[in-house]
Parts: structure tokens; sequence; C-alpha cells
């Protein structure tokens, strides 16, 4: 039974990484073209769209997502009713907070473009994607029911066709029509990637004997609630923290070029992470499973592996990229200046989330998401305060410089809390 359930981890395994490299590939050039075509400027102000879309997007995902994926991970095994009526209660939730919350986003753009962002221009882009908000929302609870589940291939399969279908369509609309067209598609190919999502939900809720009536069933609210409120806090702290420190970057000259430059050499960043956050969704429901077990030694060698899994792939990963960082400096175009000093502080903030989020699956899956949310804290106080007195007088370096010192001051925290919390585990 063992050498199955071992087995099927490393399958999933597989498909997630596979799904991951076809999509989070596709993605990285279509990005990459997208930001030559826009130039720094312009690129600058599409990273404080999507900066504000993450603000707001985290109020109205409440963190449903990561409840679905812990719940139906936890009770598919004892109660598939039961999973029915969480599914069901999520759903309703998730759409209804959206819709508000894009309304918000909708009635303040104005005041967000013109008081907060100094840049007019934007009003429109925010209004539009008001609208992504609530995909979003729906996308990330889909995604979470099929993590929890452990429908990785399913998973795959979707984010393959998805980022295949979606990298022409983006990058002709921002060829056209700029920033404006950019926006527009993002909506077409949210809204595309929430029907995909459907259909193959529509044949697991079959397979498994689930009928989903979204509506409110008040006895399964506690156990939404009691994960999905301290997450909903850890990603408050960390959403709106990095649109603070965002938006107290841009109210200098010339900083939106700066902006752009710091998120074109940002997007190596994806690469390093990609192979540990594909490895991480397996990990989740594994960790959930083994903890709830009582399962210590399991829960054990799944944090080991883990740790260093995260470590090494995106270590190895960050070499590679320094390595060949020419090739990638003439694909995006002599337009966005990238010295060596941002390369080296973008692969090494890579790295150090990769280590950060490792150690932050702990935390969720063992109950302890409150010292996740608290660690974040520290995270964002660090962050804003470096930005403040350093990072927006140094340019794009002192942007990175910024991040990578806030994640260092995260990763001691975290280490501190680790050992403290689970010294009963690893000192066995």
């Amino acid at each position: 039974m063992t050498r199955i359930i071992q087995s099927s981890h490393y399958i999933n395994a597989i498909w997630t990484t596979v799904g991951a490299f076809i999509s989070r590939g596709v993605s990285f050039i279509s990005i990459a073209w997208i930001a030559r075509i826009l130039g720094p400027d312009i690129f600058g102000e599409y990273n404080v769209v999507q900066t504000t879309v993450g603000l707001f997007g985290t109020v109205s995902g409440l963190g449903l997502g990561l409840a679905a994926t812990k719940l139906i991970a936890e009770w598919r095994g004892r109660d598939i009713h039961k999973v029915s009526r969480i599914i069901g209660t999520l759903y309703f939730l998730s759409f209804f907070i959206s819709v508000i919350v894009s309304i918000i986003l909708f009635v303040t753009s104005g005041w967000v473009s013109s008081n907060v962002l100094k840049n007019d221009n934007l009003v429109l882009i925010l209004r539009i994607t008001s609208v992504i908000i609530i995909l979003d929302a729906m996308n990330g609870i889909q995604n979470g029911v099929l993590t929890g589940f452990e429908s990785f291939k399913e998973i795959a399969i979707i984010n393959t066709f998805v980022g295949i279908l979606s990298a022409p369509m983006l990058i002709v609309a921002t060829y056209f029509y700029g920033l404006t067209g950019l926006i527009i598609m993002l909506l077409i190919c949210r809204g595309i990637n929430v029907m995909v999502n459907s259909i193959y939900l529509k044949k697991e809720y079959k397979h498994q004997g689930i009928i989903v009536k979204p509506h409110i069933e008040k006895d399964v609210l506690k156990l939404i609630f009691g994960i999905s409120i301290p997450s909903f806090l850890s990603s408050l702290s960390t959403n709106p923290i990095n649109w603070i420190a965002t938006t107290i970057f841009v109210n200098q000259p010339y900083a939106y070029s700066a902006l752009g430059t710091y998120n074109a050499a940002n997007q190596l960043k994806t690469l390093v992470l990609f192979l540990p956050e594909s490895a991480g969704k397996v990990t989740i429901p594994r960790l959930a499973i083994t903890f709830g077990n009582g399962e210590l030694k399991k829960f054990k060698s799944t944090i080991t592996i883990t740790f260093f899994t995260n470590l090494v792939l995106s270590m190895l990963t960050a070499i590679v990229l320094y390595l060949f960082v020419n090739i990638f400096q003439q694909f995006i175009g002599l337009k966005f200046f990238l010295s060596n000093e941002l390369i080296l502080t973008v692969l090494a903030t890579g790295v150090l989330i990769a280590i950060t989020n490792a150690i932050g699956y702990i935390f969720i899956c063992s109950n302890l998401i409150w010292y996740d949310f608290w660690l974040r804290i520290i995270w964002g106080i660090a962050l804003i305060l470096l930005i403040y007195f350093f990072g927006r007088y140094n340019g794009a370096v002192g942007y990175g410089i910024s991040i990578l010192g806030a994640y260092i001051v995260n990763l001691i925290a975290q280490v501190i809390v680790l050992f403290v919390k689970f010294w009963y585990i690893f000192k066995k």
C-alpha cells in the first residue's frame, strides 16, 4: 500500500512538473516578448496594474483556494457528501465576495489612478481589470478543488492548453493595441481558463459522485474559515504590502521605467521558482494528510525532502540562468538595461523564496497558519522600511535589493519558529 502511495506521489510530481514546465515556459516567453513591445515605462505601468489587481484579488479570494485544497484532501476519503457541501459553499462565497470587490475597484479606479498611482492613464485599465478579479477568484477555487483531489494530470493538461492558446493572443493584442489590448486579452484568457476548468471539474464530480449546489452550508463555514481566514490574512500581509511598496517606489521621477526594468529581470525569478512551486502543489496534500493522520515520521520525511528539493532545484536553475543571461538580454531588448547586480539580486531572491515557501507549507498544513501570518507581517515591515529608506532612491537595483533583504529577514524568522514549534519531531 505504501509503495502504491509513493508511486502515485511520484506520478503526480511528474505531471505537475511537466505541466508547469510547458505553461511557465510559454508564459515566460510571452511576457518577455510583451515587455520588449511595451518598453520599460509602459511595462512598469502594467506591473503596477498587476500589483493593484493582486491587492483587490487577495480580498476577493479570501484564502478560499487553499481551504479547498486542504479540506478536500482531508475529507474526500471520509465523507464525500461533506466534500460536496464544502465545494458548494466555497463557490458561493467566492462569487459573492469577488463581485463586491470588483465593484469597489471599478468605482474607485479614478481616485486610485490619480491620487495613489499618479497616473491618469490607468483609469480605463483598472476598470477592465475589475472584471478579471471575479474570474481569478473562480479560477482559484477551481484549482484548489482539483489540487485537493490530486488531479495533477488534469491540472497539467489545462495549464498547458491555456498557456499555449493564450500566449500568441496576448502578444498580438499587445502589438496592435498596447497596454489596453493586453489587459482586454487577459480578461478573455481568464474566461477561457475558467471554462476549461469547469469541463474537467464536471468529469471529476461525476467520477466522485459529487453534486455541487452553490449555497451556504452554515456547519461547514467554521471549517472553511478556520483555514481561509488565517490564509487570507497571510495573503493580506503580502499583496497589500507589495502594493504599498510599489506605490512608494513609483512616486519618484522615472520610477515607472525602473520598475519596468526590474520586472523584466524578475521574469528570471519565475523560472527559478517553477520547479519548486510544482513540487509544492504535490507536497501540500501529502503534508496535510500525514499530519492529520498523526503520521509524524512521514510528515518529517516529507518536510526534509521538500526543503532540500526546493533548495537544490532553485539553486541549479539560478546558476544555469546566470550563465546564459546574455541570451535573455538580447531577447528582451536593449531598451531594458539589466545590470549584473540586478540579475544576481533577482536570482538570489528566487532561491530564498523557494526556501521560505517550503517552510511555509509546513505551517499551513500543520494548523499553524497564524504563525505564517505573523511571519509575513515581519517580512512586510522589513520590505516597506527598505523601500522607503533605500530602494526608492536607487532605481531597479535598489528595488531588488530591498525585496531580497526582506526575504532574508523572513527566512531567519521562519527558521527560529520552525525549530521552536517542531523540535520534538526533528530531534527524533
